[in-house]
């Protein structure tokens, strides 16, 4: 039986198996939901294991239910050298500096190789592009390798910015994705462009093509809705 370890701080826990020297990614419902739906993409593409769950007295009264089951609302996944933490609620505010604390201290204890977070900008029109950022200027070089525009000013949300500044005091690389979005609808499209660079950066295989049909489906109802809409609106013809 495997041992669990427990992380804690003031008010997380971190509960799960150690995993070294893995490249960790975050993947929490920020704008268009692309952590999430990256997340759960990677868990199916790559047969992820769940090893381990955060708890919190803070997190909203929630279960997730995955082909009937309940499960934890911020589970820990991990297959080969990766490892992933994913959240189906937007983290509370209150809570992300001492849950940033331990998943650090988690990484430090596991000698992680690096911390990939996923998240998104608004833009006015896509090109279906990811920008990118990170917390060091050798970090930067890498990404610029991959032929990744860098995100040059603004504000980093959630538990990315926090996780970006608290990483440098302990040494550890650390890269943020930015999927372009239009608004706070799911965008599997988006989260499409972003698995197709994480492929590149962890030389890793995952089919972005469930999202684009996705995509698709949702593009094309909402044409229908658009259209039904219209029709409504005309006003009828009298002679």
């Amino acid at each position: 039986m495997v041992k669990m370890v427990e992380t804690e701080v003031e008010c997380c826990k971190i509960i799960s198996k150690d995993v070294e020297n893995a490249t960790v990614i975050e993947g929490s419902p920020e704008l268009g939901l692309i952590g999430n739906i990256v997340g759960w993409l990677l868990v199916e593409e790559l047969k992820m294991e769940e090893i381990g769950h955060i708890e919190s007295k803070f997190f909203p009264p929630l279960a997730v239910l995955y082909r009937g089951v309940a499960i934890h609302p911020f589970r820990i996944y991990s297959a080969d050298d990766v490892v992933l933490f994913l959240s189906d609620f937007v983290v509370p505010p209150n809570v992300t500096y001492d849950m940033t604390n331990a998943i650090v201290e988690w990484m430090k204890k596991n000698n992680s190789k690096e911390l990939i977070t996923l998240n998104s900008i608004a833009v006015r029109q896509k090109s279906n592009g990811v920008a990118a950022a990170a917390n060091s200027l050798e970090g930067l070089k890498r990404l610029g390798e991959l032929d990744l525009p860098i995100l040059p000013f603004g504000n980093i949300n959630g538990l990315s910015g926090t996780l970006l500044t608290r990483t440098i005091a302990s040494d550890i690389p650390a890269s943020c994705l930015f999927a372009e979005v239009l608004n706070q609808y799911p965008d599997p499209r988006a989260a499409a462009s972003v698995v197709d660079v994480l492929n590149r950066m962890l030389n890793i295989e995952v089919n972005s093509e469930p999202l684009l049909k996705e995509a698709e489906e949702i593009e094309s109802r909402l044409k229908e809705l658009a259209q039904a809409v219209q029709g409504e609106g005309e006003s009828p013809a009298y002679s």
